[in-house]
């Protein structure tokens, strides 16, 4: 996966099929309004970035909410007081590479056995609730949209 220098970066690779995948950060809300917004926003991010595909016809797409952690690093591990629960999320732009490993080393701690994978303790810090969380979607619009300023 490579990656750009801005705050609120995109990243992109060459899949195994010759396809080329590019997206970037989740939006904050879930509405048709939202997400037509980030599809139109990607698409002239890609336009700007990779002008002589411009044309090119996007045959998937897709939007997911923004998924942060304070310490900005991925979860991995036991859900607690759900005895037998397991999760892994936190991958701050890194989902698919994340994902598929944390599966990997989910795997492992469903069925007793010590992660065959490195496991960082940072990796299993419980997360930590948010202050003000109800309102984080509020509080992180400005934020954003300082960001995409900075990244002008």
């Amino acid at each position: 996966m490579t990656f750009d220098k801005r705050q609120l970066l995109h990243y992109f690779r060459l899949l195994t099929n010759n396809r080329f995948l590019f997206g970037m950060r989740g939006g904050l809300f879930s509405t048709r309004n939202e997400d037509n917004y980030i599809a139109q926003l990607i698409r002239r991010n890609f336009n700007k970035m990779f002008a002589a595909w411009k044309d090119m016809k996007i045959d998937y797409e897709w939007s997911g909410l923004a998924c942060l952690n304070q310490s900005r690093l991925p979860f991995v591990g036991p859900i607690p007081q759900m005895k037998g629960a397991f999760t892994g999320f936190f991958y701050h732009g890194n989902g698919i590479s994340m994902g598929t490993y944390s599966v990997a080393l989910l795997s492992d701690l469903a069925m007793g056995q010590t992660p065959s994978g490195p496991y960082s303790s940072a990796m299993h810090q419980v997360p930590q609730r948010f202050p003000f969380g109800r309102y984080r979607q509020q509080i992180l619009r400005p934020i954003y949209q300082w960001k995409a300023w900075q990244d002008r």
